[in-house]
C-alpha cells in the first residue's frame, strides 16, 4: 500500500512539474494546425517583406521574431535539458527567461524530456513603442508535444488537462532589442 501511495505522489509531482513546463511553455497563438514545421534547429524568425501601412510594422515584426526565436529555444531546451542561457538571452529576460529555465532544470531532476512541438502562431495584439511595451497572444497546443522519461523514452501520463489554451505574452524593448519578459498562460478556458 505504501509503494502505491509513493508511485501516486510521484505521478502528481511528475505532472505537476510537467504542467508547469506545459504553462511556462504556453504563449503561442493561433492554434491553426495549418502552421508549417520549423525543420531548422536554429533560430531564424524573419520579419515580413510586403510593406505595409500600420506605422507600428516594423516594432511588431521585431516583437514577434524575439518571441518566436524564444519559443524555439524553449522547444530545444525541452528536448535536450540544457538551458542554452546565451541563446535564450538573446530574446527574454525577467520571469519569463527564469520560467523557462526552471522548467527545464525541473523536468531535468526528473528525467523527463519533450517529444514532437506545440503548435504555434503568435500574434503581436499591442506595441506602444514610445511606452516600449508590447503584449503577444498566443493560443498553445501542447497536443503533439509530449513528455517522456529520457531513460526509456516512454511517455508520461498525465491527469486529464487542458492542452490548448490561451497564453499572453509581455515584451520589453530595450535599446533597439526586444525581449520577451513575461508568459501568463490561462488553463481555465480552451482557445
Amino acid at each position: 500500500m505504501a509503494t502505491t501511495t509513493h508511485h501516486r505522489t510521484h505521478v502528481l509531482r511528475l505532472a505537476g512539474a510537467v504542467l508547469t513546463c506545459a504553462v511556462a511553455a504556453g504563449a503561442l497563438a493561433g492554434c491553426g494546425s495549418d502552421t508549417p514545421k520549423k525543420t531548422d534547429s536554429s533560430p531564424s524568425a524573419t520579419a515580413s517583406s510586403t510593406p505595409s501601412t500600420d506605422p507600428d510594422q516594423a516594432a511588431k515584426d521585431k516583437v514577434l521574431a524575439a518571441y518566436t526565436n524564444m519559443r524555439e529555444i524553449q522547444i530545444k531546451m525541452a528536448a535536450d535539458g540544457d538551458l542554452h542561457t546565451e541563446e535564450l538571452a538573446k530574446y527574454a529576460r525577467g520571469d519569463a527567461a527564469t520560467d523557462l529555465k526552471k522548467s527545464v532544470l525541473r523536468n531535468e531532476s526528473m528525467g523527463i524530456k519533450f517529444t514532437g512541438r506545440p503548435e504555434m502562431k503568435p500574434q503581436v495584439t499591442a506595441v506602444d513603442t514610445k511606452g516600449k511595451t508590447a503584449t503577444v497572444t498566443d493560443c498553445f497546443d501542447a497536443t503533439s508535444w509530449k513528455p517522456v522519461y529520457k531513460d526509456s523514452g516512454k511517455e508520461l501520463k498525465l491527469a486529464e488537462q487542458r492542452l490548448k489554451y490561451p497564453v499572453t505574452s509581455q515584451a520589453t524593448l530595450e535599446g533597439d532589442t526586444w525581449f520577451v519578459t513575461k508568459i501568463t498562460a490561462d488553463r481555465t478556458k480552451g482557445c
